[in-house]
Order: structure tokens, then C-alpha cells, then sequence
């Protein structure tokens, strides 16, 4: 559980360098330079446990799960741009509950009375935050949900791969496809004309590549560290305990951006944000708790970084 801690804890560091540089680099340039420094890692860690090379089995759902994560961390991180670090990973962590609500749907699967309290308790936890009507609702508050989504549905992809695939296996396709991905849209968008209203995110989206400093250059390289050491340390977290017992130290990602961002961006959450971070995280332990299959023991909590 401790490792668990330790991974969150490094990953939530990518957060605060990611939203320091969103108004001088697009997001799909970070991503690539931190896919093309955490993938030859992850290979070396992955081969070094294993001793053997990993395999790959029913790429499509690979691919699926790539792009899928690969929205869900682009949602993300634009949203971040505009919003607190505190208010993004709040609302990206009803992923969880978007995991239990479409498990009937999706999956066919049985979903408890009590599970959609626990949604009910989320939703309103999300609602504290946007505050629509009281504020404009913001479109960085949707694009953070859009990604809970996206993860959401790359949830259901782990559940079918898992069965024959190793968690290297599917960290190493997924820094792939976040490699192509992020190269692809930047060829798609050289040269897009950016509006001259345009927001914090959508600046983050279509601002041109530009060839960083050896001091941006460091924080992006880090950022492909920080995600090789912070799968390493949640794999052997999972691998050693408890899914259940070791899932809810996820939310420790909360804590940390309401650290990150008075540190490094003098950002204080709203009374309302808090309450909102609160309760989505008791409606979402509480529906994990509920939908865990008691023989497996797993559980399903969001890793935005992944």
C-alpha cells in the first residue's frame, strides 16, 4: 500500500510540471517527449521482472485503450490549464462512478441499488464545483469529466485484456500509442490559426511546437520519468496487496493538488471545491467498496497519468 502512496504521490509532480508549461508548449509536444523517455524504460523494468520480452495479444484492444487513455489524459490536462489542480483531479475522479453507472450497459453487469446513491453522492460533489448557474460553467469543468469518461470506457478494455495480458504489456502499448498520438496531432494541427478569444485550453491545444530550453527540455524528459517510476511503484502496490485495501490511497492525488497548487501557482480551493472533492471521493470509495467482485478482489480507481 505504501508503494501505492509512493505512485500517486510522484505521479501528482507531473500535474504541477504540466500546468507550468501549458502557456509555452502545446500539451501534444510534452506528451511526446515524455513518451519518448518513459518507453525505453518501461521496456528495461518490464524485461527485467519478467526476464522475458512482453507479448502482445489482441492489439485492436490495445489501440483501443491507447486512444482512449490518450483522451482521457488530453482531457485532462487541458482542463488543467484553466482550472486549479485541486478542481481537475476532483472531477476527473468520478471516473469511477462512470465506471459503476455504465457496468449494467456495457458489461450486462448487475449494478446495486446502493451504487447509484454513491453516483447520486458524486454527481453532486461535481455540481459543488462547476456551480453551474451560480458561475458560467467552465468548458476546461467538461473537458475533465469528458476525460473521466474516456477512462472510464479504457477501464472496461483493461478488464477484458487482463485476462491474458500482463500490466507491462499494456503500460508499454499504451506509452506507444501516446507516442504516435500526440506525434499525429501535432502534424494535424502545424499550422492551425488559434482564435484570438481562445482560453487557456484551447491555447494548450493549438499552440505551435516550439524547440524548448534545456531547462523545458528537463522538465518534460522528467515527466517521461516520473510516469516510469510511478507505474513501478503502483504495479508493485497492486501486485502485493489488496486491490481494495490499496485503491483508496489513489486519492491522495487530491491532497497533493490542493498542495501543488497553493506551492506553485498561489491557487487556494473554494470551500465549495473542497466539499465537492469530498464528496465525490466518499461516493466513489463507497461504490468501489460496492461493485469490487469479492473473489478477485479488484477494484477499479482511476490513473490519470497512465
Amino acid at each position: 500500500m505504501a508503494s501505492v502512496g509512493a505512485g500517486v504521490s510522484i505521479f501528482s509532480l507531473q500535474d504541477a510540471i504540466v500546468k507550468g508549461m501549458s502557456g509555452s508548449f502545446p500539451l501534444h509536444e510534452i506528451v511526446f517527449v515524455r513518451s519518448l523517455v518513459a518507453l525505453p524504460i518501461l521496456v528495461l523494468v518490464t524485461v527485467a521482472e519478467t526476464r522475458e520480452l512482453p507479448r502482445f495479444g489482441r492489439a485492436w484492444l490495445h489501440l483501443l485503450r491507447g486512444l482512449l487513455m490518450f483522451g482521457a489524459f488530453t482531457c485532462y490536462y487541458l482542463s488543467m490549464a484553466r482550472l486549479q489542480i485541486a478542481e481537475a483531479v476532483a472531477l476527473f475522479f468520478v471516473a469511477p462512478l462512470f465506471v459503476v453507472g455504465l457496468s449494467a450497459p456495457v458489461l450486462g453487469e448487475r449494478v446495486q441499488k446502493r451504487s447509484w446513491i454513491a453516483i447520486g453522492v458524486g454527481g453532486l460533489g461535481a455540481l459543488l464545483i462547476t456551480r453551474p448557474g451560480a458561475v458560467p460553467l467552465e468548458l476546461a469543468s467538461l473537458l475533465a469529466v469528458i476525460g473521466a469518461l474516456c477512462y472510464a470506457l479504457s477501464v472496461f478494455c483493461v478488464r477484458r485484456l487482463g485476462v491474458t495480458q500482463s500490466g507491462g504489456s499494456m503500460a508499454l502499448s499504451a506509452a506507444f500509442v501516446y507516442l504516435l498520438a500526440s506525434g499525429g496531432t501535432g502534424l494535424a494541427l502545424a499550422g492551425a490559426a488559434e482564435p484570438a478569444d481562445a482560453g487557456a485550453s484551447l491555447h494548450f491545444l493549438l499552440h505551435p511546437w516550439l524547440w524548448p530550453d534545456a531547462r523545458n527540455l528537463a522538465l518534460m524528459a522528467a515527466c517521461g520519468l516520473i510516469s516510469a517510476v510511478a507505474f513501478f511503484c503502483l504495479g508493485q502496490g497492486y501486485r502485493l496487496a489488496e486491490a481494495s485495501r490499496a485503491a483508496p490511497f489513489e486519492y491522495l492525488s487530491l491532497p497533493w493538488g490542493m498542495l501543488w497548487g497553493y506551492i506553485f501557482f498561489a491557487n487556494l480551493p473554494s470551500v465549495a471545491t473542497v466539499a465537492g472533492a469530498l464528496l465525490i471521493a466518499g461516493g466513489g470509495l463507497y461504490a468501489l467498496g460496492l461493485e469490487r467482485n469479492p473473489r478477485r478482489g479488484k477494484a477499479i480507481i482511476p490513473k490519470p497519468i497512465d
